[in-house]
């Protein structure tokens, strides 16, 4: 691998802002969500990645007034629920999932793979190294992660598909960095670099290893998503304040923009180029957190809520949206909406994920005030 120095150009293309296409039309309400299994002893679960094909991962956890500890599950689309098995002794995270149900995460502060059957194997850590985690997998088996080297720095990691590992390119800003998140196709990795001088930066490294950076000097920018084509969204501060921004393949940076000068957030970017959001804005009781689709030019569309703000947290290869409208909802690719209903009893939901195949996954609170992972059948 070699290092390459990126263009960081941050000459910013404000998008000129139209607000919109706000759509108030509902579809007819959807079947509730199905409740997804508990593993015995916990109260709570999440969702943490939806594969390709529907799978589903997270974790069941045990809340105390002193305690607070999980384990990490996969589900069958039937809801039952099945627990991740851990290193011997220790704890485990699952992170992420490809098409063929290989999952990637951690267990005892190890990068760790389970098969589709369940059995684990640890990945080796780099010479020197010690601890170590799995972040993402592409559909050919390549995992990225993160672990401390020899002279203890947290660096990126590569692991290929046979399980060997390589560090990945140091960007020519000293600093600890990691690897977090891998296209499908592996030809592109991101990351987070917390660099010496305080900045934070986003990273990208393509086929032949060679490392970008992405991300004003001195300022602070997080990674949110990466999609096929190499285009990263995420967050960095302009003129004090938090905006979205979209990384291009070619490293040009747009701030998404926005109706006011208030804080925004892209939380998902899909292989059209696609992304969704929030943004801040006034209501007469405070402010409002409400849902945004940028297109792939940027150009921005307010999506519909029943008046009480919202979230727009993933969105699909299709264009469709699933978020926050005062419950779970999805919205159409012309911006439909149609409220995906909560647990009996219960009386709020949240869509967070959708997959490749439709799939949604969320939470919700049941009629005895736990919150469970849930999820709805692809469409």
């Amino acid at each position: 691998m070699f290092v390459k120095r990126g263009k960081r150009l941050i000459t910013m293309a404000v998008v000129a802002v139209a607000l919109p296409l706000s759509l108030p039309a509902v579809a007819t309400a959807a079947a509730g969500p199905i409740e997804l299994g508990v593993i015995p002893g916990t109260d709570d679960t999440s969702v943490t990645a939806v594969g390709d094909r529907g799978q589903l991962i997270g974790e069941s956890c045990a809340n105390s007034p002193h305690s607070h500890s999980c384990v990490a599950v996969k589900w069958d689309k039937a809801g039952r629920v099945t627990r991740l098995q851990p290193l011997p002794g220790g704890f485990a995270v699952a992170k992420a999932v490809n098409a063929s149900g290989v999952i990637a995460g951690l267990s005892n502060s190890r990068a760790v793979l389970w098969s589709p059957d369940g059995a684990i194997t640890e990945l080796p850590a780099p010479p020197g190294g010690s601890a170590s985690e799995a972040n993402g997998i592409s559909t050919t088996g390549v995992v990225v992660g993160t672990g401390s080297t020899s002279d203890g720095l947290r660096r990126g990691l590569r692991w290929d598909p046979a399980g060997n590992v390589s560090v990945l390119a140091a960007p020519p800003l000293a600093g600890h960095y990691s690897a977090t998140a891998i296209s499908r196709d592996g030809r592109f990795i991101a990351g987070q670099l917390q660099a010496d001088d305080g900045s934070f930066r986003v990273l990208r490294w393509d086929a032949t290893g060679a490392v970008t950076v992405f991300g004003p000097d001195g300022e602070l920018s997080w990674f949110k998503e990466l999609n096929a084509s190499g285009e990263i969204v995420g967050r960095t501060t302009i003129n004090d304040r938090y905006a979205a921004v979209k990384w291009t393949a070619d490293g040009r940076m747009t701030e998404l923009g926005w109706i006011n000068s208030y804080a925004t957030d892209v939380l998902a970017l899909n292989g059209s180029g696609v992304s969704v959001g929030m943004g801040y804005v006034d209501s007469p009781n405070g402010s409002l957190y409400s849902p945004v689709r940028w297109a792939a030019d940027g150009t921005m569309t307010s999506l519909s809520t029943t008046g009480t703000g919202g979230n727009a947290m993933d969105i699909d290869g299709q264009g469709r949206v699933v978020g926050i409208a005062g419950n779970a909802v999805l919205w159409d690719a012309n911006g439909v909406r149609t409220d995906l209903g909560t647990l009996p009893g219960g009386g709020y939901s949240r869509a967070e994920l959708i997959g490749l195949d439709g799939t949604i996954a969320g939470g919700a609170i049941t009629a005895g005030g736990d919150w469970h992972a849930v999820y709805w059948p692809a469409r």
